[in-house]
């Protein structure tokens, strides 16, 4: 075709080629930035992708694997508790414990109705468990075969599906409640909770197990998926210094001065003279509504005691009644983390001082008044006397408070309190209980007013049981402080008993002290206010104790004491070192704890096979103890009622009514108005 300019043919206009515009050509600025939008989003991607494929992982495996991966923990067996002989404190019994994959389970609500009769749990609670977005969940613990049978009869029936059963182990004390407080408990959970239990927890644990399955979302195994089992391990065994008959042994004659004394707790100890080793440690206590705890405990013992009436004949009482007159086991270990004022048995702290220090010798005499006056407050001896002249061995054998007060002043605080520490007064003891008590001891002279001499006889300072244990068995194991041992040691896998390394004995007084304050401890018992611990054909040294009960507003409670009496046999050679308090009774120590003593002492002795020492001449070149008019003979042993002979006992029972008989053993008492230590 023939073009003219600016007109083709036809006579349309047309318009000549032309170069690309600046409107139509393309901006790489544009492609630079989409270029680099690009590059970042990729970026973004990549370092989203880093941290969910390498840092992140875990988490999101383990979401993923909660979906269909399956574990089923295992508690390793736990380990047991045996006494000094081997005899089982505490052991575990496998037990049927249920649990759910709430995956499989159908109905929630109609599964949680039928579980909740039998396993005895809330019906909302068990659906509530029963639906979680879970796997693995647990609905009962080692539940009684009574009720695990009619459980499985209903999985059996597939009224239940989903529901799934384990063996674990539960706590079991073949003892009964023997030793409960120092044992203590263990949860639900197989975890230690209170005493040794939970001290020694980690190793009587032992490692855990489990069981790992891949399930699919139907509920069942999934082929070829991963299966693992992991065993569990277990624990070690515990292996104490107790000895079963003898902490049997504590816990009735305890139980017996309690009853017979009208007490609200008390503690017995029994203690291997040069070991340490304690053989036995008694706690109990009476049901009391201010500790609501204590109403529905069962009595320590299986074997119940007839209480008497202060005039010395049994009360008539029903089974009910009777059950309900029996001491408990203490809700913890009093003897480690209860304080109390300890009274004149901490006279033996006192003159130990005295006589190592050289402010006395045996043959010093010391002037003992009525009264005397210290710092405004009159402080008086337990009986009313002339003023005497008495050497320290009648000092302590008739328990004069002026008398150890005459010595401490010539003694100093600062010297007085510097033995209370080396006795091991006012630290926790070397066993380190749980919940140990280091006591309430005014070390600083920043707490010292014109009264605080009083601790040397006993007020003023708080102690715990085993701290006046400790310092009885040091001067019975001649001024060597030997620390105390509850725990021998551990049996491993292997079969191999582990000891447990304890601090090294120390020297507290010399030798001669020891046996001067032995002597004198002999004369409380020969002639003083102890003579109720005596036991033919042995020697016995102790001391009595007899304290005021302070209320919670710090104000005493007049006619109530904290007796105690501690001590050891033979005298001559000690092997057994022994401690009895009881508190809240109206006795004192001479009546509530001194026949206690002699009670376990004789039983420790036998058991161990210690015989008597041959008749022999006296060690102690000093003058002896010499009995005391009046005082002396009120302090010769009264027999409380219902602890004279054998008092009448009855089998623990729920059943019937039935009346308590009379004991042929017990006979009346009167209260001592002399001997108050």
């Amino acid at each position: 075709m023939k073009t003219v300019r600016g007109r083709a043919a036809g006579g349309r206009t047309v318009k000549a080629p032309q170069g690309p515009s600046r409107q139509t050509r393309r901006n790489p600025w544009r492609y630079a930035t989409s270029m680099v939008a690009m590059m970042a989003c990729l970026g973004g991607i990549c370092v989203r992708l880093f941290l969910v494929q390498v840092v992140h992982s875990a988490k999101y495996q383990q979401a993923a694997e909660s979906e269909y991966v399956q574990k089923i923990p295992y508690l390793g067996e736990r380990g047991e508790i045996l006494d000094s002989s081997g005899n089982v404190l505490a052991m575990s019994v496998p037990m049927t414990t249920f649990y759910a994959d709430p995956y499989q389970v159908t109905n929630p609500a109609s599964e949680a109705l039928a579980l909740s009769g039998p396993l005895g749990l809330p019906e909302a609670t068990l659906q509530s468990e029963l639906s979680e977005a879970s796997g693995f969940v647990y609905l009962a613990h080692t539940v009684p075969s009574s009720v695990a049978s009619k459980v499985e009869a209903l999985m059996k029936d597939g009224v239940l599906p989903g529901i799934y059963t384990m063996q674990q182990s539960k706590r079991f004390y073949p003892a009964g409640q023997l030793a409960k407080p120092i044992l203590g408990s263990v949860g639900a959970s197989g975890k230690g909770l209170s005493g040794l239990e939970y001290k020694y927890n980690t190793l009587l644990t032992g490692k855990p197990g489990k069981l790992v399955e891949e399930m699919a979302p139907s509920g069942g195994q999934i082929p070829g998926g991963i299966k693992q089992f992991q065993a569990p391990v277990a624990g070690d065994d515990l292996v104490l210094t107790i000895d079963e008959p003898l902490q049997y042994d504590a816990e009735e004659g305890l139980a017996r001065t309690l009853i017979a004394s009208h007490g609200q707790y008390g503690m017995a100890l029994l203690m291997d003279t040069k070991t340490g080793d304690l053989l036995a440690v008694a706690e109990e206590s009476m049901r009391s509504a201010s500790d609501p705890a204590t109403l529905n405990e069962k009595p320590a013992l299986p074997v119940w005691f007839v209480p008497y009436t202060s005039s010395g004949t049994p009360e008539k009482l029903s089974s009910a009644a009777l059950e309900r007159a029996q001491p408990v086991e203490s809700p913890t270990a009093t003897a480690f983390d209860n304080v109390y004022a300890p009274g004149s048995v901490e006279k033996l702290v006192t003159m130990s001082a005295a006589l190592q220090s050289g402010v006395i010798t045996p043959y010093t005499k010391v002037q003992i008044p009525n009264t005397v006056d210290v710092a405004g407050t009159t402080i008086n001896d337990a009986w009313v006397h002339p003023t005497l002249d008495w050497y320290p061995s009648n000092i302590i054998a008739h328990s004069s408070d002026i008398g150890t007060l005459e010595i401490a002043q010539k003694l100093g605080l600062p010297k007085l309190f510097s033995y209370i520490k080396s006795f091991g007064i006012g630290k926790v003891s070397d066993i380190g209980f749980p919940g140990e008590s280091p006591g309430l001891v005014p070390f600083s002279p920043s707490q010292w007013s014109g009264t605080t001499i009083t601790v040397s006889y006993g007020e003023g300072i708080d102690v715990t049981a085993i701290q006046m244990l400790d310092a009885y068995n040091t001067i019975a194991n001649g001024g060597v402080y030997v620390s105390p041992k509850l725990v021998r040691g551990y049996i491993g896998p292997h079969g191999r008993e582990h000891l447990l390394h304890y601090p090294a004995p120390r020297r507290v007084v010399s030798k001669k002290v020891a046996l001067e304050m032995t002597s004198m401890l002999e004369g409380v018992v020969t002639v003083g206010t102890g003579q109720a611990a005596s036991i033919e054909p042995y020697t016995v040294a102790g001391k009595t104790g007899t304290s005021l009960i302070r209320a919670s507003n710090g104000a005493h409670l007049a006619g109530y004491f904290t007796s105690s009496f501690a001590g050891f046999v033979p005298a001559e050679a000690p092997q057994i070192t022994a401690m009895v308090v009881v508190d809240g009774t109206i006795w004192y120590g001479a009546e509530a704890s001194a026949p206690v003593f002699a009670w376990l002492a004789r039983d420790a002795l036998h058991r161990l096979r210690i015989p008597p020492a041959k008749p022999q001449a006296p060690t102690f070149g000093g003058p002896l103890a010499t009995p005391y008019g009046a005082e002396g003979v009120a302090a010769g042993g009264l027999t409380l009622p219902g602890m004279g002979g054998t008092p009448d006992v009855q089998v623990g029972t729920s059943s019937g009514g039935g009346q308590a008989t009379p004991s042929s053993g017990g006979g009346q008492a009167t209260r001592s108005s002399g001997a108050g230590n």
